[in-house]
């Protein structure tokens, strides 16, 4: 009998064993995949746009080379990760700006992390962003500016736009529908041709809609003054992902250093 319990705990040890080796060398391929979406990111940044071009084609090549397709939990995922690469492989060559090729590359950069991270993604960090948008629209609404309030959508949508993959891997699909539907009714012309209350409860919605979208996040506390102290979109991408990379790394340096004891 001893023999038999001794035998199963020792077949549970070892598959326990193997299911961690497996998860650490996913983790490690992902890891290497989010350093090359970075690089890629920096080089943009810099623009020093064909070499960034050929980062992110060598990023393919690694992507299939490691398998990291079969990894992914879903044909979102899949999508995602290949829509927002070919698309940031066909900006750095585009007859666009330099302010949205660093977007096109910075929304690949997002995704990746948002299908690599499991604490805090980088996209949740543009909370604060998204809002003031929001708060922008409120005001030109409530005082009938017309003019402020189309730039100000404008500028709601554009930085909801930037994250939207990757909101779309991390948040259920029911909250991010309602967000797509107060996007799309807060740019409609039916918006101005309702009266003022119907005007607020419309904007009290998104506004909701929107806080929940980022509530389900994990987050650690921040202060977000070190991060919006520029709001222009360029200057946004690059604070969010200097400082909030920093962060995230150096928090997951103390996780790691708080499980050694255990380990």
């Amino acid at each position: 009998m001893m023999k038999r319990i001794g035998l199963a705990l020792l077949l549970s040890l070892a598959f326990l064993w193997s299911v961690s080796v497996d998860a650490a060398g996913q983790r490690s391929d992902w890891e290497k995949l989010d350093d090359i979406s970075d690089e890629a990111l920096q080089l943009a940044k810099n623009e020093r746009f064909a070499e960034a071009q050929e980062v992110l084609r060598y990023f393919s090549e690694r992507f299939f080379a490691l398998g990291a397709k079969e990894r992914l939990r879903s044909a979102d995922e899949l999508r995602a990760v290949t829509v927002t690469h070919e698309q940031a492989v066909r900006a750095m060559s585009a007859p666009i700006s330099a302010e949205d090729k660093v977007a096109a590359v910075t929304q690949f950069r997002l995704v990746v992390d948002a299908i690599h991270s499991t604490y805090q993604p980088l996209w949740s960090e543009m909370e604060p962003a998204v809002m003031e948008a929001l708060a922008a629209m409120e005001k030109a609404a409530e005082r009938g500016e017309k003019e402020a309030y189309a730039a100000a959508v404008r500028q709601l949508v554009d930085r909801y736009t930037l994250i939207e993959p990757s909101v779309k891997i991390d948040v259920p699909p029911e909250v991010a529908t309602k967000v797509d539907d107060d996007l799309e009714a807060l740019q409609a012309a039916a918006f101005w041709q309702a009266d003022e209350t119907k005007r607020r409860e419309r904007l009290s919605t998104a506004r909701h809609d929107l806080r929940a979208l980022f509530a389900g996040v994990k987050k650690d506390e921040a202060d977000p003054s070190l991060i919006w102290v520029m709001i222009s979109t360029g200057g946004m991408i690059v604070l969010t992902l200097t400082y909030v990379g920093w962060r995230k790394y150096k928090g997951e340096k103390e996780e790691k250093r708080a499980r050694q004891p255990e380990e």
